[in-house]
């Protein structure tokens, strides 16, 4: 059986994704979560500390599924390819997900940005220890692994919004958007003839 903040959880994370972080109340939240407004406010002081919930709920997921392909000891390339792949399907997968975080993030008080921002450069810092390794081990050509690994996280986010769309390009990108990114993104990393 699902807690309560769980409950809660999902339906402000289902909410979000339909509605937008500005276009859903604290009310909606408690209707569909089936829970009292007071019960909502136990568990979170704000929309703003749900958004926060999910959003780290999210970078953990991903973080451990990177840690367990780290573990798999797989070639470079194809853990681009696999971290490309698993964005792309927690960003379609049902319930909370990332959507919150392709809006703008206007409108959020400066401290819940700064928070967001803190936990988007904590992953940033995860992936650029990531292609640090691969340069030591020789897999990756010589370059600055943060700014490696922002261009590499921001095309991703770049192409998902775009597949977050309901037509025929969307679709086009949910099926072959995470091959073709972890392509360019190889290319750009691959070392050279040495």
């Amino acid at each position: 059986m699902k807690t309560t903040e769980k409950r809660i959880l999902e339906a402000a994370g289902k909410l979000f994704s339909q509605r937008g972080f500005h276009g859903t109340g604290m009310r909606a939240i408690a209707r569909a979560a089936r829970v009292s407004l007071g019960t909502i406010y136990h568990h979170f002081r704000s929309k703003e500390e749900m958004l926060l919930a999910l959003l780290r709920e999210e970078y953990e997921k991903r973080r451990a599924a990177i840690e367990d392909l780290k573990r798999q000891d797989l070639p470079v390339p194809e853990m681009i390819r696999r971290i490309a792949e698993l964005h792309f399907r927690l960003l379609t997968a049902e319930g909370p997900s990332l959507r919150p975080l392709a809006q703008s993030l206007r409108g959020l008080s400066p401290q819940v940005r700064r928070r967001i921002r803190a936990m988007r450069r904590e992953f940033v810092d995860y992936l650029a220890s990531l292609i640090a390794e691969g340069i030591e081990r020789g897999q990756i050509r010589r370059c600055d692994p943060v700014i490696a690994a922002h261009a590499f996280l921001g095309m991703v986010e770049s192409v998902s919004a775009r597949a977050l769309e309901e037509d025929e390009v969307a679709e086009r990108i949910r099926e072959r958007g995470a091959g073709e990114l972890a392509e360019i993104a190889w290319r750009a990393l691959a070392p050279g003839p040495g």
